[in-house]
This record gives C-alpha cells, sequence and structure tokens, in this order.
C-alpha cells in the first residue's frame, strides 16, 4: 500500500496543544471572541491565548499583546484580524516559531491582483518558516473528538467517522446544524477558502491515515494542483471511500466560483474524468451530498448496489425498482429459502417477489420478521424499508421493528418514512437516534445507497493487479524531431501527423503527396486500387466540409480527375487557402465502425484523450468517452465498450467483430503519445477505421505549442493512479 508523503505535516492545525486567538476583542460580535468562545465553550483540552494588546482579558482568559509574548510558543495560530493586518501577523507568528495558521479574512486572491500578490507573500513567508497555512478567506476546522472548535461556526456536531472538507464556510455551517438534528458525528470539518497553501491534497494526504476518518466528503469549487489532487486522492480511495460535491459545472457557475475563491476551474467534464480515474464518486446535487453523508455514517459498507426492498405500499417500491435502475444498481434475487422464509411470516397475498410488499395492513411484527428475512439473503447488499402511514400503520412499533432487525445485521438499512405529522417525526428521531439512515423518499435512499456503495466498490479494486503492459518501443527521438519541425502556424501537416502516429506503432494510412494530376496517378499506381485522393493545406482542417477528399478511383484517368476537381473545389470554397497539392493514400475498407480518437490538453488535469464514434456523423451522435492521458489497456478497452456503437465494434446482428485488442493498443500507443508530448496542444485521428483486421488512422492533425517546445509543461503521470 502506498503511504502518504504528507501523513502527519498538518498536526499543527488537527492537534495543536496551545492555540492563539490574534484578533480577539471583548464585544461578542467580535469574530476573535467569537473563536475564543467556541474554543472554551467546547472544552477544548488545551491551552488557548487569546491575542490583544488593548485588554487584560478575553472571556476571563489572560490575554497577551502578541503570539511573541505567551507563556509558550502556541502550535496554532488563528488569525481574526482583517486582510491588510495579516501580512505583519504572520511575520510575527514566523519569529514566534509557531507551527500552524488559521486564516479566516477574506480580501486575498478572490478580489483581484492586489489581493492575489498579498496571498502569494503570506504563503511565501509559511514556506519559508515551516508553517502551515490554512485558508485565508475560510471558516477554519474541527475536531469533535479533541472538543477542538477553532471556527466562528455556532455549534459543533458529536464525534463521528466523516471527514468533510469544504471550500464553502457558510456550506460547512449549514451541514453542522442539519447533524445536529439527525444526530450525525464527524471526524473532522475542514474549511479550505482560498485553500493557498494547506490544498485539498494535502488534506486527504492527512485524513487517509487517520484513524478516526472512515470515509471522506468534499465540497469543491476548484482545484489547483491536479497532479497532486489525483495521488492524494488515489492513495485515499485505496483505503476509504471519497464523495465529492463540484460545484461550477455550467459556464455561469464557474464564473461564479472563480469569484468566489478566485481560482480558475477546468473543464467539468475533465473533472469527471479525473474523479473516475481516482475512485471518488460525484455526486451532482447538494441534497445527495447530505443523504451520502447519512448513509456513510452508519459505517456500515455494501460492496454492490443490490437491494431488497421491503414496503406497506406498492407505488413506492416501484419508485425505489425506478431510481435503482436508473442508478445501475439492482434488486436483489431472492433465493427459494428466503421466498419459504417470507411465506411463513407474511399473508398469502403479499407480492411474492422484490421488492417485498408487506401489504397495508401490515402490523410492527410483520415488519420486522419480512426484513429479518430479506437480511438474510446473500443476494442483498442492502435493505431499504419503506412505511407509508395508512389508517392501520403503527408507525412508531414499526420503527422499532427496523431497528430491531438492523441489529442482526451488518447490511445498510435504509429506513423511508414517508408522509409527515408528529407520530412520524417522533419514528423518524428514533430511528436516526439508532443510527438508521432516514430519507423521505425512495429515490433519494437510493441515491444515497448508490453513492456510498460505488465509493465502496472503487476501495474494494484498488489492490487489483495492473493490465499488462504493451511490449512496444515508441520511437521517441522520431517523434520529438517531427514536433519540433512543426510550421509556424502551430499546426503539423497531415503526413507529419501520420508520421508522429507511426513513431508509437500506431497504424496509420501513410499519404504519398503529388503536385500535379501526373504525379498523383503515378503514385495510385504504384500502390495499387482504389485510392483515397485529400487535399493538401495547412489551412483546411475539415477536407470534406470543401469538397476536398475523393474516395475510390480505380485507375490512373480517375485519380487525375479527382485531383483537378479537389483543387478547383478547394479554391472556391477557401480562396485564401495555401493548397500544396493532394495526397494519394490506398484506401481502407469501411470496416465495423469509424472512430474519432483525439486529445486535448486540459490548464488543470494536463492531457486528456476521447474515444467516440466518428466520421462525418460525430458531431451528431456525441457518443463519446473522455479520460486522462495515460491509459492502461484495461481502462481503454472501458472506454470503447462504454460508447454506444460498441455493439456494431464487437460484432452485430451476426457480423464479424473488429480485433478489439488492437484498438485497445492504438488508444493506449496514443495516449502515450500526448503524455510524453505535452506541447501536443490538440491532436485527433478521424475517422480511425477498426474492422477484423485491425485499426487503423485515415485521417490525422496534431497542433502544437510553438512556445512550449523550449519550455514544455509538466508531464502529467496519470497511469500511476489508475484504479484497475
Amino acid at each position: 500500500m502506498e503511504v502518504s508523503p504528507m501523513s502527519g505535516e498538518l498536526d499543527c492545525l488537527f492537534t495543536p496543544h496551545r492555540v492563539a486567538v490574534v484578533g480577539a476583542g471583548t464585544k461578542p460580535t467580535n469574530l476573535g471572541h467569537m473563536v475564543v468562545r467556541n474554543l472554551l465553550n467546547g472544552n477544548f483540552d488545551g491551552v488557548v491565548y487569546p491575542i490583544n494588546p488593548k485588554h487584560e482579558s478575553i472571556g476571563g482568559v489572560p490575554a497577551f499583546p502578541s503570539v511573541r509574548e505567551t507563556p509558550e510558543t502556541p502550535d496554532l495560530a488563528i488569525l481574526c484580524v482583517p486582510a491588510v493586518g495579516v501580512l505583519d501577523v504572520v511575520k510575527q507568528c514566523a519569529e514566534a516559531g509557531v507551527k500552524g495558521i488559521i486564516c479566516m479574512a477574506a480580501g486575498f486572491r478572490e478580489v483581484g491582483p492586489e489581493g492575489r500578490a498579498m496571498e502569494d507573500h503570506v504563503v511565501d513567508i509559511c514556506h519559508k518558516a515551516g508553517m502551515r497555512l490554512l485558508g485565508p478567506n475560510c471558516l477554519g476546522l474541527q475536531v469533535p473528538e479533541r472538543r477542538l472548535n477553532a471556527t466562528f461556526a455556532g455549534h459543533m456536531p458529536k464525534p463521528g467517522n466523516i471527514a468533510l472538507v469544504s471550500q464553502s464556510g457558510a456550506l460547512t455551517a449549514a451541514v453542522i446544524e442539519w447533524a445536529l438534528g439527525k444526530g450525525i458525528g464527524f471526524s473532522k470539518l475542514v474549511t479550505l477558502g482560498n485553500a493557498a497553501e494547506v490544498e485539498l491534497a494535502a488534506t486527504l494526504d492527512y485524513l487517509v491515515d487517520d484513524k478516526d476518518t472512515h470515509a471522506a466528503v468534499v465540497y469543491a469549487e476548484s482545484i489547483s494542483d491536479a497532479q497532486a489532487f489525483t495521488a492524494a486522492a488515489r492513495r485515499f480511495t485505496a483505503k476509504k471511500p471519497l464523495v465529492i460535491y463540484k460545484a461550477g459545472r455550467f459556464a455561469a457557475s464557474a464564473k461564479a466560483a472563480v469569484s468566489h475563491t478566485g481560482a480558475m476551474a477546468g473543464a467539468d467534464e475533465v473533472y469527471n474524468a479525473a474523479f473516475e480515474r481516482v475512485g471518488a464518486t460525484r455526486v451532482l446535487r447538494i441534497s445527495d451530498l447530505y443523504h451520502t453523508i447519512e448513509l456513510l455514517a452508519a459505517d456500515r459498507t455494501a460492496h454492490q448496489p443490490t437491494l431488497a426492498v421491503v414496503t406497506n405500499a406498492g407505488g413506492p417500491g416501484v419508485m425505489s425498482v425506478d431510481a435503482l435502475s436508473e442508478r445501475g444498481g439492482r434488486l436483489a434475487e431472492i433465493s427459494p429459502s428466503t421466498l419459504d422464509a417470507l411465506n411463513e411470516v407474511l399473508p398469502t397475498a403479499w407480492s411474492h417477489a422484490n421488492p417485498i410488499d408487506v401489504l397495508g395492513d401490515a402490523p410492527a411484527k410483520r415488519y420486522q420478521a419480512a426484513i429479518k428475512a430479506a437480511v438474510s439473503e446473500d443476494d442483498a447488499d442492502g435493505i431499504l424499508v419503506i412505511l407509508t402511514p395508512q389508517a392501520m400503520t403503527d408507525i412508531l412499533g414499526s420503527a422499532d421493528a427496523v431497528i430491531a432487525a438492523a441489529q442482526t445485521t451488518d447490511k445498510p438499512v435504509l429506513a423511508v418514512w414517508m408522509g409527515g405529522g408528529a407520530e412520524n417525526e417522533k419514528a423518524i428521531a428514533k430511528l436516526a437516534s439508532a443510527g438508521i439512515p432516514t430519507f423521505d423518499f425512495p429515490e433519494n435512499a437510493v441515491d444515497a445507497f448508490v453513492n456510498a456503495t460505488q465509493s465502496q466498490s472503487y476501495t474494494d479494486r484498488a489492490a487489483a493487479p495492473a493490465a499488462v503492459a504493451d511490449d512496444f518501443a515508441p520511437d521517441r527521438e522520431r517523434a520529438a524531431a517531427l514536433i519540433a519541425g512543426v510550421p509556424d502556424s502551430g499546426l503539423l501537416p497531415e503526413t507529419e501527423s501520420k508520421e508522429l502516429f507511426d513513431a508509437y506503432g500506431i497504424p496509420v494510412a501513410l499519404p504519398r503527396l503529388a503536385t500535379s494530376a501526373d504525379q498523383a496517378a503515378k503514385l495510385a499506381d504504384e500502390m495499387g486500387y482504389p485510392v483515397v485522393a485529400k487535399i493538401a493545406s495547412p489551412d483546411i482542417t475539415h477536407k470534406t466540409d470543401v469538397g476536398g477528399v475523393v474516395v475510390g478511383p480505380k485507375n490512373a484517368d480517375e485519380v487525375r480527375a479527382a485531383y483537378e476537381q479537389i483543387v478547383a473545389n478547394a479554391k472556391k470554397a477557401k480562396p485564401e487557402a495555401h493548397i500544396e497539392g493532394v495526397v494519394i493514400e490506398q484506401m481502407v475498407g469501411a470496416g465495423n465502425a469509424e472512430l474519432i480518437l483525439g486529445s486535448t490538453r486540459d490548464p488543470s488535469f494536463g492531457q486528456t484523450i476521447m474515444v467516440a464514434a466518428g466520421g462525418t456523423s460525430a458531431e451528431i451522435l456525441k457518443d463519446s468517452a473522455l479520460q486522462l492521458a495515460p491509459v492502461d489497456a484495461a481502462l481503454a478497452r472501458t472506454m470503447v465498450e462504454s460508447l454506444r456503437i460498441w455493439p456494431l465494434i464487437k460484432g452485430y446482428r451476426g457480423a464479424e467483430g473488429a480485433d478489439v485488442d488492437a484498438l485497445v493498443k492504438v488508444i493506449t500507443r496514443f495516449s502515450t503519445l500526448v503524455a510524453d508530448h505535452p506541447e501536443i496542444t490538440e491532436t485527433e485521428m478521424n475517422p480511425l477505421t477498426v474492422s477484423p483486421s485491425g485499426a487503423i488512422a485515415l485521417d490525422a492533425r496534431a497542433v502544437i505549442d510553438r512556445d512550449a517546445l523550449a519550455n514544455p509543461p509538466a508531464k502529467y503521470s496519470h497511469l500511476g493512479i489508475l484504479p484497475e
């Protein structure tokens, strides 16, 4: 198991013995006063030093003029001063030997260039002094087990097994109040704010070795160090479930996120690929985050999204099946032995299937007997109990029945008590106090169950053996020379693009350039017919759009005619384009399918690759799979199998299947190419034809960042953190 390189480095934040609160005032509305009060009221088992040169004491605790004048050096200093005063205080902390700082003030990177410069200066001082900095622009952190409430939030939840890491202090405060009502506990609550020094990666690296943390839930608006995040998240998910709500999915919300923390977010589909790659479960609604927290808090593991549903109403049972099917889960198959057990305790009119409908007149004992039988079903990884209040329903007694049955199993047991009313509220409170996750609707319960199960399944797969590596050795020198020779436009010509792919062992239809109709005919004679003729111009990307492709000339005369037609079409459609001539290629059969294999360089995560349905209908089909580069054979195959056109590739209605192994090799080699060369900003082969005889690229293009040739961007090695 990979060991976290950051383990223990944040003890100054999470396990301080002496805490200084700089800017603590005497007024109850003063930020520092609130923090001191929270530390004292929470019975923090360390020493609190209020810092205020104008007062002898704060809240009955002796105050000190500065952090340099405390009886002992503080481990942690909480800065509750305005942004303009932060720099001086940070310098004092560095001189005093303070190890950790929490900066709550706003007014840094998120307000513009001046704020960014000040934030950078603060971080520079912290780095030189070996101090860790949480924030700025944050709520602080809480460690309930140590009774450490280093925030200005009104309350602190009870100790628990889930860590919440958030870029939003306000959201964290809301989660705290919700958790208090639900009786849910946390191991750690951390607000990163601008994450200027302590980022999400460092926090995950600390939490992965934290014995009190069994799972982590994250609210993120941006991830500034993508490489550090992917490495840390992979280490975390190898041991514990990780659930993430990533805000800023659309242009307008991403802009709002930038104004909140001052950090630019990458493309949302790339975040999806990154979270999938590291084994994190992404939720798309904040309600899902709440519901998943509630289920994770029960600390019961489910390895497959397979449910047994016990209900006293058919309609909600159907709702749960719909929700489960939509999320890729399934109903547990009821075995003959379980059916026999249910037949013994249920009326003859019960559903005799899953969902287990115990009927509307079900008393509490019937519920308990049905749940007990469902729990014993080996195929069920979780039990969902639904109750609708009917005239004969024992609402409180049925809650007791669920609690009693849940105590006999380690499987997750979820309760949906639909409707309102005082008795329902009492039942829900009773269930919650017993650690049973409760939900208003079946869909909420199913979403939470699938989210928690999905995150656990990544952890289960973390130790899987790596796929067998491709033993092909690319010609990196040849590739580097081709890239270095790119024209000033940055667009590598088609011939050179194909030679670039060829250097990495990717089969390509290598073109030969003709500058006259007669030369084109001669080249076609040498290749053999039929051939394909295509316009050669650095200014024309989509050749078919300008009539720049003729497929299938069968003799020299047809090739000459095709040459003249292509050049004329191109000049008419793009009169300003520089035309080099026409390239001739040997024609390749249609095969099973045409694909696009392409890449773009994301500013956060580096090179990404996309496999998609290709050809002229690519933009209409919008059938694609995206991943971070490089990928191995297992992930490449998963990408291909996720496409809607997968049936065509593997062979449809008796047709012979394509050589998928050959296609997988093309994808992995292509991903290695772009990972090796981050100066490639965009490249694609379209179409990439796949057939029983293999896979071959018929068209190719590559765009090079010429400025990056002298100073290449960082190479991201995402392959080392790939869950198989």
